[in-house]
């Protein structure tokens, strides 16, 4: 894919161009940017210039956030699993508004929300954050963690941490619904709880949620994270939990997941996927990477 070949670049001339003087090229300030342009571009196109206020407000959160997450240490909750929710959600928007009324605030707000979605798993990045210990909820409670522990440690906290991080960093932005996007981030906590409201903040919850599932499952290259994925889960013993001995655990038993626990989540995200061409790619890509393990496709990830 090009972004592999923009990441090369970049790399291969770090060193040539810091002797010349010249800003260092990395991989989150490329996303950043790029995925700042793309949202300055989208809302502009789509929704016209009658907000020009938000059209400026997402590129900036775009890369507040996209360099904090740049920052993280974590194997695959990383800026490029980030990215990918947020392009998955961007398409389900987009197929949501060809089928529903869809404010440019109900963009906003939602695209936010899926940028910022796992920002909690960065240490430091709270105001209550220290170099020996973390804010874990939202009562200020505190962790400390193992010597070695990676950002991928701050799992099982992330889903309050990244609500405080939206709290403290968006809360009085014009324009932001910082409580909106709070409560949004909450739906993507796991195990998932079951709700048959059909009003606006679940919807937008529930299509979060999706969002993320789509993004990390839907890439294409997810069966290569498998090792990635293992041993985030390792380092909180979630491995164990899952049933998960190896990273080959991860794709062996993906179909069963996929089908018992994601498949129930995403039906709403995946009809409204379904009326564009981008997002049937992201369809296309979903039940590929099931299929791919459904066959034990070798060299897909992990050794089998």
């Amino acid at each position: 894919m090009c972004y592999h070949r923009v990441a090369e670049t970049g790399f291969c001339h770090t060193t040539a161009l810091s002797q010349m003087g010249v800003q260092m090229i990395t991989i989150p300030e490329l996303v950043a940017q790029a995925l700042g342009s793309f949202l300055t571009s989208e809302t502009k196109s789509r929704f016209g210039s009658s907000d020009a206020r938000l059209a400026e407000i997402l590129p900036f959160a775009a890369r507040l956030t996209l360099d904090c997450i740049g920052n993280s240490d974590a194997l695959y909750h990383n800026i490029e699993h980030s990215m990918l929710v947020t392009l998955a959600g961007h398409d389900i928007l987009m197929g949501r508004q060809m089928l529903r009324a869809t404010t440019t605030g109900d963009y906003a707000n939602f695209i936010l929300a899926c940028l910022t979605h796992d920002i909690g798993y960065v240490r430091g990045i709270l105001q209550g954050d220290d170099t020996e210990s973390y804010v874990a909820d939202l009562s200020g409670r505190r962790v400390h963690l193992p010597r070695g522990s990676s950002d991928a440690a701050l799992a099982p906290y992330h889903v309050d941490r990244s609500k405080l991080f939206v709290t403290e960093r968006l809360d009085g932005t014009e324009e932001v619904d910082a409580g909106r996007i709070a409560r949004a981030i909450e739906y993507t906590r796991f195990p998932y709880t079951s709700s048959s409201n059909d009003d606006l903040i679940e919807e937008e919850g529930l299509l979060l949620r999706a969002a993320d599932l789509i993004g990390q499952l839907g890439d294409p290259n997810y069966l290569r994270k498998a090792n990635a994925l293992f041993y985030e889960f390792e380092e909180i013993g979630l491995n164990k939990t899952l049933g998960y001995d190896t990273p080959a655990d991860v794709v062996y038993k993906y179909p069963q997941f996929y089908w018992k626990n994601v498949a129930p989540q995403i039906q709403t995200a995946i009809r409204y996927l379904n009326v564009t061409s981008s997002g049937r790619q992201w369809i296309a890509s979903l039940y590929g990477n099931v299929f791919r393990a459904e066959r034990d496709l070798n060299l897909s990830g992990p050794q089998q």
